[in-house]
């Protein structure tokens, strides 16, 4: 059946589906238009002296990560680099959003979009660059794309791969589009047991190991490796912090709401909204103004006054952050999707969520593991549910030291995913 499935969506879904877009072309406005205006643009090589030519004569290494995908390669290009600094690395992207990110990784040689899904765009890609094997970032992993490498005899390797009981990718035709791309890996790394579990419900020739998940080792890189923060606004270690990160006014309303009650006085608080702009954050003050309590930017300030809320302004600092403080509620989760809950977690905070979660695996299974006087990750509906666990978590402040080492020990058992992928590069070296 997935021969079948296979056979309609290259030879006449996905053609039928590019004559329709070239087409409409003209009357195509957001994510896709930027998608199509994006595979207009050249091969992009980032580092001298590369040219396309000696670049190709070494061989590279090709890593595809479709956008926020990039985050689980970023250990995996680190590694590589270290182990094998004479081999080249090539990231190719799905969503122009990446661009953003890959601008600014130095160890990556050339990054550019990811070919059509067609053999001749596919084939003539892998004449120009020539690499010695593939690496796919988690999810995507496109069926024509890995039948003509596996045609052309190139390595190709899933990692940090995880397939929720209720995922889309295991359901209806899709579940044969995605039984026939896997088929064609030399090689599959699942985040869990549970993830192997659904992949070898396929019933594939493919092998498939538990390696984990490679997002840990960048998050524990980033708190060995810190950024730059004012030092000067660190808070005393009798203060209780209560950190609330890439957060959005959906949930600024309620975390607002819970913070100025009475019950939580003497709370230390800081605010990491998502969105920088100056509208937002003058936005965010008004609230808070209006909620009886005061804040101060962090750009601005040389000193953090007690009882103050501080209003992070600038990006990039967020993981540093996270070690100030004793509690955690990770944004968007009073919206329609949480962000990570991984920086929170590894810097040992008990995590608070709203209702909005269910696309965060990390926030579904460390909902049922627990530190000796809690669970690692809590859901809150209300403001009043906030402002109960902070009062109740302030009264076990002499003992968040031990509970921030009990869940870092818990989260470092993650570590070293990254050593295990790398592994398969020793064959195709």
């Amino acid at each position: 059946m997935s021969t079948l499935v296979f056979g309609l969506y290259k030879y006449l879904l996905f053609p039928v589906a590019m004559i329709l877009v070239k087409i409409l072309g003209p009357f195509i406005n957001g994510k896709l238009r930027e998608i199509l205006e994006d595979r207009k643009s050249h091969f992009l090589v980032l580092k001298k002296p590369w040219t396309t030519e000696s670049l190709a004569a070494q061989k590279p290494i090709w890593i595809h990560a479709a956008s926020g995908e990039i985050e689980y390669a970023r250990p995996l290009i680190r590694e590589i680099k270290k182990n094998y600094p004479q081999i080249p690395v090539i990231v190719t992207y799905t969503s122009p959003s990446a661009k953003k990110i890959l601008e600014n990784m130095p160890d990556i040689d050339a990054w550019m979009p990811l070919p059509w899904e067609k053999e001749s765009s596919i084939r003539n890609f892998v004449k120009i660059w020539g690499p010695r094997g593939v690496y796919f970032s988690r999810t995507d992993v496109w069926p024509v794309l890995v039948n003509t490498l596996r045609k052309l005899s190139i390595p190709t390797v899933l990692f940090s791969a995880t397939f929720a009981e209720n995922s889309s990718r295991l359901k209806g035709m899709a579940k044969y589009l995605t039984q026939s791309a896997l088929q064609d890996l030399n090689q599959i790394y699942c985040v869990s047991e549970e993830d192997a579990a659904q992949i070898r419900f396929l019933k594939l020739k493919t092998p498939v190991t538990v390696g984990g998940d490679t997002r840990f080792d960048q998050v524990f890189h980033r708190l060995e490796n810190p950024r730059p923060v004012k030092c000067e606004l660190i808070p005393s270690p009798d203060d209780f912090v209560f950190i609330a990160g890439s957060t959005w006014p959906e949930d600024e309303a309620v975390l607002i709401d819970a913070i100025s009650r009475p019950s939580i006085a003497g709370l230390s608080c800081i605010l990491a909204p998502h969105e920088t702009n100056s509208d937002h954050i003058e936005q965010l003050e008004r609230r808070i103004k209006a909620a009886g309590l005061k804040s101060v930017r962090y750009s601005q300030i040389s000193t953090w006054p007690s009882g103050t809320i501080l209003i992070v302004d600038v990006v990039g600092i967020l993981a540093e952050l996270y070690t100030w403080a004793d509690v955690a509620f990770i944004g968007g989760s009073f919206r329609r999707q949480v962000h990570s809950v991984m920086e929170a977690l590894a810097a040992g905070l008990p995590v608070l969520l709203g209702p909005y979660h269910l696309n965060n695996r990390e926030a579904l299974v460390y909902q049922k593991k627990n530190f000796s006087t809690g669970m690692f990750v809590q859901v809150v509906q209300t403001a009043t549910d906030i402002s109960v666990l902070l009062e109740r978590m302030k009264k076990q402040q002499s003992r968040m030291r031990s509970i921030k080492e009990e869940i870092r020990g818990e989260i470092g058992k993650n570590k070293h995913s990254t050593l295990k992928v790398l592994e398969s590069l020793k064959k195709i070296t």
